[in-house]
Order: C-alpha cells, then sequence, then structure tokens
C-alpha cells in the first residue's frame, strides 16, 4: 500500500513512521513537510493513503483536503477543533495527537476496508456497461455482450442474454463506448466492429466467426494480431 505522510512536524512524523513499521506498513511510506509538496505528490502519483496534518507552511491540511479526492485520508492533528470540518470531506478517520499504536490500528483497518470495497466496486463496474437505448438507460454485462458494431451516428450491441439475442442501437461512437470496455477482453478488429474474444470460436482471415454463428470481418492491419489466435483466445 502506497503511503503519503503530510506532517511539518519532525517528531512527529518520525512516531507515524514507526509506528507504520511496527504494524508492517513500511514498504512505501513518503513523507512531505508541508502543504504544497503533499498536494504537488498527491497531484502526480495519489497514494492508496494520506496521513494529512493539519497545521502545515504553504497550505493547510484543509486547504489541502478541498483539492483532493479519490483517496483515503486520516488526519492528525493536536487539536479536536478541525473535526468536524474534515469529515465534511468524508476523511476516513481523526487521528488527535498523541495517539496510541492500537488507535493507529483502528484507523489503518478502516482505509484498509474502504479500499477493499473500493476495488470490488470498480470491479463491479467494469463488469457491466451503461448505456441508453430505446429511449431508456441500461445496465448490460459485459461478458453476454458479442460485438459491437459502428453505424453513423450509433453504435449497434449485440448481445447473448440467457440464451435470447438482443440487439441494441446507442447513440456514440465506437471509439467513445469502446474505452468503457474491458481491454482484457474487447477487441477492435475492424474500423467498424469490436468484438468481445471471449464468443470468438474460429479465426480465418478475413473473418472471426462468434459462438453464435455470426461472421466478423477482419481488416488486414489485424490479420496477424496474436490475440485473434485461437490459441490465445480467452474463453473463461
Amino acid at each position: 500500500m502506497k503511503i503519503y505522510i503530510a506532517e511539518d512536524e519532525p517528531l512527529a512524523a518520525a512516531k507515524l513512521k514507526l509506528f507504520l513499521e511496527k504494524l508492517g506498513e513500511s514498504s512505501d511510506v513518503s513523507h512531505f513537510d508541508n502543504g504544497m509538496s503533499a498536494l504537488a505528490a498527491v497531484e502526480n502519483e495519489p497514494p492508496d493513503l494520506l496521513f494529512l496534518d493539519i497545521q502545515m507552511p504553504g497550505l493547510t491540511g484543509m486547504q489541502v483536503l478541498e483539492r483532493i479526492s479519490g483517496m483515503q485520508v486520516i488526519i492528525t492533528s493536536a487539536f479536536d477543533k478541525y473535526a468536524i470540518d474534515s469529515f465534511r470531506f468524508q476523511v476516513t478517520d481523526y487521528l488527535l495527537k498523541p495517539y496510541t499504536l492500537e488507535r493507529l490500528q483502528t484507523a489503518l483497518n478502516k482505509a484498509k476496508e474502504n479500499i477493499r470495497l473500493q476495488q470490488l466496486d470498480r470491479q463491479v463496474n467494469a463488469a457491466r456497461l451503461t448505456v441508453r437505448a430505446d429511449g431508456k438507460t441500461e445496465i448490460l454485462q459485459q461478458a453476454d455482450i458479442l460485438y459491437l458494431e459502428a453505424l453513423k451516428d450509433y453504435v449497434r450491441i449485440v448481445s447473448e442474454e440467457s440464451g435470447r439475442r438482443m440487439q441494441r442501437l446507442t447513440l456514440g461512437t465506437l471509439a467513445s463506448i469502446g474505452e468503457q470496455l474491458d481491454p482484457q477482453y474487447f477487441k477492435k478488429v475492424h474500423r467498424s466492429f469490436i468484438v468481445n474474444l471471449r464468443h470468438v470460436v474460429k479465426f480465418e482471415y478475413p473473418a472471426l466467426t462468434l459462438t453464435d454463428g455470426t461472421q466478423i470481418p477482419v481488416s488486414r492491419a489485424h490479420r496477424t494480431d496474436p490475440s485473434l489466435q485461437l490459441k490465445t483466445i480467452i474463453t473463461h
């Protein structure tokens, strides 16, 4: 887990590093002694967890909080008066100095559990595709999609759901919708087609055959693509 410590007091930073070492979390820890350098590091390469002091030179911890999002933040402060304001930014926990090793362990466990849930949520979302078709919003399972075809200003999405072949037209481009698909499974094989490799059963240039018998044209540029060879096609 990548951890940043934003703390201007050397003794406080040293104590936190020592506690993290005792808790087995010292392998990837970086320290910043002011708010400006901490913010620059977060914007360049976000950590999994940020320990953030409130009173720092350059930028205060509250000012840093106003500019960041998407990560676990544990406040470390000698003052409890900032607690209510900091929780408006959905911080993970608030450690009041001096804190004990056990109190740090509790806060660390919260952060780890939140990170686990965020990762699970990303995995669930990655397995789905949300589209607008026929005047309504639908959520498709990416595993069910056979292929996508560009049709002028629309994209046709063909899927097989519970043994039924389904087709949907959604406004957009093949590129914009393709960006939402899992690149491990979906491959653009022609300027007008993206296929789901899990449903490819045969490849003989210039066409792929899918599990439902549909043949999809393959452009010359993709004829030697290793991912289209049967021995590398993902079937799970």
